[in-house]
C-alpha cells in the first residue's frame, strides 16, 4: 500500500509542480502556457531522485509518531531536505531561484503524501 502511495504521490506532486512552474513563468517572464511539458520533464527526475527517497525516510524517521507531531516532523523533513536539494542544485546552476523552488517542490510533495496517508 506504501508503494502506491509513494507512486501517487510521485505523480501528482510532478504534475503539481508543473502546473506551478508554468504559471509561475507565465507571470514572470510571459512565456507560454504550453511550456507545461517541458516544465513537467524538468521536474520529473528530481521529484523521482530526491522527492520520493525523502518521503520514504520521513516516514521511516516518523513511523513511531502520531497525529500533530508527526506530521509536524514530516514537513520539518520534507522542508529540510528541499532545501539542501535547493542548495545544492542552484550552486550547479548558478542560480538561488531554484532554492525557492525546491522549498515548495517539497512542501507539494508533503501535503499530497498527507492527503493521500489519509485516503488511502
Amino acid at each position: 500500500m506504501i508503494l502506491l502511495r509513494k507512486f501517487l504521490g510521485f505523480i501528482l506532486t510532478t504534475l503539481l509542480i508543473g502546473i506551478f512552474l508554468t504559471f509561475l513563468f507565465a507571470i514572470t517572464e510571459g512565456s507560454s502556457f504550453l511550456a507545461i511539458g517541458l516544465l513537467l520533464t524538468g521536474a520529473f527526475p528530481f521529484v523521482l531522485l530526491i522527492g520520493v527517497p525523502v518521503s520514504f525516510l520521513s516516514d521511516y524517521l516518523t513511523k513511531n509518531l502520531n497525529g500533530k507531531q508527526r506530521n509536524t516532523k514530516a514537513l520539518f523533513i520534507h522542508s529540510i531536505f528541499g532545501l539542501i536539494a535547493g542548495l545544492v542544485i542552484s550552486f550547479l546552476f548558478e542560480s538561488l531561484f531554484l532554492v525557492g523552488v525546491t522549498i515548495i517542490a517539497a512542501l507539494i510533495f508533503w501535503l499530497v503524501d498527507e492527503i493521500l496517508r489519509k485516503k488511502i
